[in-house]
């Protein structure tokens, strides 16, 4: 199966789309605000459509300029990934190249700090600014393209190279000398499971006896990694106590 991605403007209906529900939230709760504060009925005049109009332009700077960043590194650029022989081919400025699986050297997804929401669960809420993401990928040979989403949206799927590794921004412009540390999203996933796991079998084993717990070790095959960790733990504690 092969998949043609190049320029569209879902990021632009999205971000319509973001302010028309922002809009009518002002409209829905402004008045209702206003009453209760001022006991009278709010009037929705000149001065404060004004106001209105100035802020919403001032929440929308980040993302269109993040927009004119991702248009004129793509705006040259095409590409189709075929699922079946694992080949990437992209074309840009005119010229076009094949890759295969084997030739990537670096595969990395930069996304909003929202989606790391998906590691810590820190409750972060969505921002004009959050959908904006990009592909850095980079070939042995030293061919290195930003394939942003205005050409594909990658943000919730799963990446087409399994080694990929992502990287979590509050603005996410194309940084093209970009050298913090990455993370595998679920190899991280997976480590907190297991974290959380652990912590669940401790919580049960503490009140057991010295002799209950090396029991378990003893016989530690008959147990779930995460429950022999436990015991680990609690015994450690109980040594250097």
């Amino acid at each position: 199966m092969k998949k043609h991605y190049d320029i569209n403007n879902k990021l632009l209906k999205g971000l319509l789309f973001d302010n028309l529900k922002m809009i009518a939230l002002v409209i829905i709760v402004l008045p209702f605000y206003w009453k209760w504060r001022n006991e009278t009925e709010f009037v929705l005049d000149q001065q404060i459509l004004i106001i209105i109009s100035v802020i919403i332009l001032i929440m929308n700077i980040p993302s269109l300029l993040i927009y004119l960043n991702y248009y004129f590194e793509n705006k040259g650029t095409t590409f189709t990934m075929d699922f079946d022989s694992k080949k990437i081919e992209i074309t840009q400025n005119g010229k076009t190249k094949t890759y295969t699986i084997n030739d990537v050297s670096e595969s990395t997804y930069h996304l909003g700090i929202y989606y790391k929401n998906a590691i810590d669960r820190a409750g972060r809420i969505p921002m004009l600014v959050s959908d904006f993401g990009y592909w850095d990928l980079k070939f042995k040979n030293g061919d290195r393209y930003f394939l942003t989403n205005i050409l594909h949206d990658f943000i919730h799927n799963d990446p087409f190279f399994k080694n990929t590794k992502y990287r979590f921004r509050m603005f996410t412009y194309i940084n093209k000398s970009d050298s913090k540390k990455t993370v595998k999203l679920k190899q991280e996933l997976e480590r907190k499971k297991e974290k959380s796991q652990t912590e669940k079998f401790v919580e049960k084993f503490k009140t057991k006896s010295e002799t209950e717990l090396n029991e378990i070790l003893t016989n530690k095959s008959k147990y779930q990694k995460e429950a022999v960790k436990a015991v680990e733990l609690i015994l450690k504690d109980k040594n250097v106590g």
